[in-house]
């Protein structure tokens, strides 16, 4: 994906010079944290300038490599894309690395988006264990090129050009690539306008097309992945997922995953489902999933790019744009509304925050003393059980970043069985499409409601009833509005409520 020339901001001109200290002093760490009141603590951020798609990780020997496209020189009006490169031995902490594939350096373009591998057998020729980057870039509208690397992922050489593009239009990218082993072969999955094509190849230079799977209720496609879950964790019920990048205008939704649930036969993807969407709020896009070893089929991991294209290039510019949701564990279940994705922070996320507040069971009512009062945090986390049964009349709700006229809202009201996520009185929010509000139905899961919630200066994750209900947004409030309050039209039955705080950043 190609990201189009950004005028020069004379505000994040000025902090990368304060920064990097070019024809001014440089400044400590704390001032420079401080002139950035949007960057998330525990999110992946690019160190400076943009960021967008990220590429499906790798785990080679207990690390996890993680790519997104990013533009070193964004603020001075440059255009094309290079992959950057962090990586991680627990999924929460990561740590900057020198960027992998370059722009400026083929006559072919620049990489977008694609997808890694690591070539076992050296079907490819480049040595046993070989990461292979297939890529797309600007030639013949876009094309699929191929890229390698004998250092284990940190850096890699331009190999060339290994699929034409058959029709010449600028809808024929974002490659997938998996091993399917019944017929030893690789498999590639391509966006192509309204439909995947289904590509298969022994060496993952010469690729032979196989099939096609058509949608023409959810845009222009993007950013395909296609891989195999265990139903439930049992290993004799294994379900084949298609997920894409899509447009739910005709399903009430926004950009982001759209997801199918059926077999592969290794040419062919046979559905059996009704398109599903991974997430109900505006800001997650182009996710990727991966695996390890030990993930066993049971659990995928999935991250995503936290934003929209609608307002993507108007957010506010400090010394970057752009950031990843958190790493988050995708498995699939059977639940009240068939089969269905489900996803949960990865399980040790939360180590690197401190309790900072507890409240057991008890019941609030309307004109009390907010619980919350006290609590004054841009960055933490909220966990909490509510009890909606037949006493429940009336509304309840959280104000996020709540101050100075600023608010972020979650409401629920059980009458309607609905959740509203508000952030019209976001802070910034005269964005294109951005001042909006995002209503899910979420009926009681055995007569509660549960809402783990991470809050991250200007990111909000929101995992509702164990993960069933997902929403992803940005926001972008003043410092100083870091309250938090709990609220009801009547009374409520909270059965536990918890909060803790992210005191450091988990990227280096």
């Amino acid at each position: 994906m190609k990201v189009t020339q950004k005028p020069i901001s004379w505000l994040g001109l000025f902090l990368t010079l304060l920064v990097v200290g070019i024809g001014v002093s440089t400044v400590s760490v704390p001032d420079r944290v401080l002139a950035e009141s949007f960057r998330p603590l525990y999110h992946v951020t690019p160190s400076t300038e943009w960021m967008n798609d990220v590429q499906r990780p790798l785990y080679i020997n207990g690390v996890h490599h993680l790519y997104y496209l990013y533009n070193k020189d964004y603020s001075w009006g440059g255009n094309g894309t290079e992959w950057a490169h962090v990586e991680s031995t627990d999924l929460v902490h990561w740590k900057r690395e020198p960027v992998a594939i370059e722009k400026y350096k083929t006559p072919n373009g620049d990489p977008w988006t694609g997808s890694t591998v690591v070539d076992t057998n050296n079907t490819a020729g480049f040595g046993k264990d070989a990461i292979i980057a297939l890529v797309t870039m600007p030639v013949e509208g876009q094309s699929t090129h191929l890229w390698y690397s004998t250092d284990g992922g940190n850096t890699f050489k331009y190999y060339g050009l290994v699929q034409h593009n058959p029709t010449g239009s600028a809808d024929f990218r974002d490659p997938k690539i998996i091993w399917y082993e019944p017929t030893k072969k690789w498999v590639m999955v391509m966006a192509e306008r309204d439909k995947v094509g289904f590509y298969t190849s022994s060496d993952l230079k010469n690729w032979t097309y196989t099939s096609s799977f058509v949608r023409q209720d959810i845009g222009i496609i993007e950013c395909p992945d296609l891989f195999q879950l265990n139903t439930d964790g049992n290993s004799d019920q294994k379900k084949w997922i298609l997920m894409v990048g899509g447009n739910g205008f005709n399903y009430g939704h926004t950009t982001g995953a759209a997801y199918f649930v059926g077999d592969f036969d290794g040419e062919s993807f046979h559905n059996q489902t009704n398109v599903k969407w991974l997430e109900d709020g505006p800001d997650s896009y182009t996710g990727v999933t991966w695996d390890a070893p030990y993930t066993n089929g049971n659990y995928r991991y999935f991250i995503s790019w936290m934003s929209n294209w609608n307002y993507a290039r108007q957010v506010p510019w400090e010394n970057y744009i752009g950031n990843t949701s958190v790493v988050r564990e995708l498995t699939l279940r059977n639940t009240s509304e068939g089969l269905k994705l489900v996803q949960n922070p990865v399980w040790n996320l939360k180590d690197n925050l401190t309790e900072l507040a507890y409240f057991g069971d008890q019941v609030i009512y309307t004109g009390q003393d907010n619980l919350l009062k006290n609590i004054h945090e841009t960055s933490y986390s909220i966990e909490s059980t509510f009890t909606v049964d037949d006493s429940t009349t009336a509304k309840f709700g959280l104000s996020l970043r709540d101050g100075d006229d600023e608010h972020t809202d979650i409401t629920y009201d059980k009458n309607i069985q609905e959740l509203v996520f508000d952030r019209t009185h976001s802070g910034i929010v005269s964005m294109t499409d951005f001042a909006k509000t995002y209503k899910v139905h979420i009926p009681p899961k055995n007569g509660k409601i549960k809402l783990n919630i991470l809050v991250d200066r200007s990111t909000i994750e929101i995992f509702v009833n164990d993960g069933e209900y997902v929403l992803s947004s940005l926001i972008f409030p003043q410092l100083s509005s870091d309250g938090l309050r709990l609220w009801t039209d009547d009374h409520v039955h909270i059965d536990y409520l918890k909060i803790s705080k992210a005191d450091n950043s988990t990227i280096d």
